[in-house]
């Protein structure tokens, strides 16, 4: 029995340390214990560029993209502002009026590149030739102890010519004929409203002024040895008439050809 006492205690001891083994592993903090097996370590989160990638990758081939050209603002024009107009200069019109004055006599007035021509007569004795200007809407004509003014608002022109000590109001509207050989013999891109005798002729001491109405009839006067008398109408193939035996040609007024 004494021989079984010493191998009770050393059994006794190996109990009781295998129990203090065991309370002191359960009483240490999780991270100290030991890992079961000797696996691999747990593999590391893929860089965020790589994840990039994959979104990319993964994005559908044929979903429509936007342009970029869309995504551009939108051009502003400049605003308009003194010095700037997207209008026709006025002083560049080329365009005849015809119209009467307040004593029945007919006035007829042809503009080109800012300057103006006017011849008016009455078709029986009185008739006053002008030369002048139209700008910027404003008409200044001035002739032999004669001055015409006036204004063209919209397709009308109005105004007053003085002869001497006698004032008389007019009204002219545009001239709406149809081009024709006019042109050519003009130079001008709309059918002529005023001729004239021409030099030659004026030479001999022979004077002679037409205007060309729109329903195509003509009034005018001859001027024959200083005396005003009804002139004839002009042929519209030679643009010319007789007078008294006389071969008379008349040629377009041009503003600024003479």
């Amino acid at each position: 029995m004494k021989r079984l006492t010493p191998l009770l205690t050393l059994l006794s001891g190996a109990v009781t340390a295998a129990v203090l083994f065991t309370m002191s592993a359960q009483a240490s903090p999780p991270g100290t214990q030991p890992v079961a097996g000797n696996g691999p370590p747990a593999a590391a989160a893929p860089p965020a560029d790589d994840v990039e990638t994959d979104v990319e990758a993964e994005t559908p081939a044929d979903e429509e993209q936007p342009d970029p050209a869309s995504t551009r603002p939108a051009e502003v024009s400049p605003p308009s502002g003194p010095g700037r107009s997207d209008s026709t200069e006025v002083n560049t019109v080329e365009q005849n009026w015809i119209g009467q004055l307040e004593n029945g006599a007919t006035i007829a007035i042809t503009v080109k590149g800012g300057k103006a021509e006017a011849y008016v007569c009455d078709g029986r004795a009185m008739e006053v030739w002008l030369s002048g200007t139209v700008r910027d809407g404003k008409i200044e004509l001035t002739g032999p102890d004669a001055k015409l003014t006036g204004i063209i608002r919209g397709d009308n022109a109005s105004g007053e010519m003085i002869v001497g000590v006698r004032r008389w109001k007019f009204t002219a509207e545009p001239d709406e004929k149809a081009v024709d050989e006019a042109v050519t013999k003009s130079g001008s891109g709309t059918a002529a409203a005023i001729y004239r005798a021409d030099d030659e002729v004026r030479k001999a001491g022979i004077d002679g002024g037409w205007i060309m109405l729109p329903d195509g009839t003509q009034i005018g006067i001859v001027t024959w040895n200083g005396k005003p008398i009804p002139a004839p109408p002009l042929d519209p193939a030679f643009y010319s008439t007789v007078v008294n035996g006389v071969t008379i040609n008349a040629v377009p007024v041009v503003p600024g050809a003479r």
